[in-house]
């Protein structure tokens, strides 16, 4: 019996064909698992503008006066040295002849107020001053430091922690401005320095 001898390009061929079928099914099955496990771009692209703009929209909380009646208003500005002369003279508080350069701002109305607070905090004063009346001394975070003088009706205690916009006391006299029976005379303080409230009630 004859045996027919294959010719010498079949195997070769053979070999060639499996090797590119094997290359091609690699590729398609890749292709189909790439698919089921990578998330597409725009599902990451949403969540980070989403995380965005819920930042963006907390650090730009407008901050608090330590007052909610809109009936209230400035009757003495902080003193600034860089202010105009008609604002530096509005600034200067006059007390049994003296004139002094006022250190905060005092606040007043035709009519009782409440007095809260601009910030989280702790309370760490209540005192009776002759002139300027109740005292109340607030610390809070990042070295801030708030005193709402002239107030009466305190309902609040030295160690206890309030909340901004916390209603701690009513509107009260003082003796710098002696036809003025509703006022609120604030100071503020930042890293134990004097700041001017109004320029701080205006940043974000």
């Amino acid at each position: 019996m004859t045996r027919k001898k294959l010719k010498d390009w079949v195997i070769p061929t053979l070999g060639i064909i499996v090797l590119i079928g094997a290359l091609i099914l690699y590729y398609l099955l890749g292709r189909v698992f790439n698919n089921n496990l990578v998330p597409e771009d725009t599902y990451i692209t949403d969540a980070l503008i989403d995380n965005t703009l819920e930042v963006q929209q907390e650090i730009t909380t407008n901050n608090i006066k330590p007052y909610n009646s809109s009936d209230v208003k400035i009757n003495k500005y902080f003193y600034s040295y860089q202010d105009e002369e008609n604002k530096q003279q509005n600034s200067l508080i006059k007390y049994e002849n003296i004139y002094m350069p006022n250190t905060g701002i005092l606040y007043s109305s035709s009519k009782e107020f409440d007095v809260i607070s601009i910030l989280d905090g702790k309370v760490t004063s209540i005192k009776e001053d002759n002139i300027l009346g109740n005292i109340i001394e607030i610390e809070h975070d990042n070295n801030i430091v708030s005193i709402y003088q002239s107030v009466k009706d305190i309902n609040i205690k030295i160690g206890d922690q309030v909340k901004k916009g916390d209603i701690i006391a009513k509107s009260g006299p003082n003796k710098l401005e002696i036809d003025q029976e509703n006022c609120l005379h604030f100071e503020l303080y930042k890293d134990g320095s004097l700041i001017n409230p109004e320029e701080y009630f205006n940043n974000k």
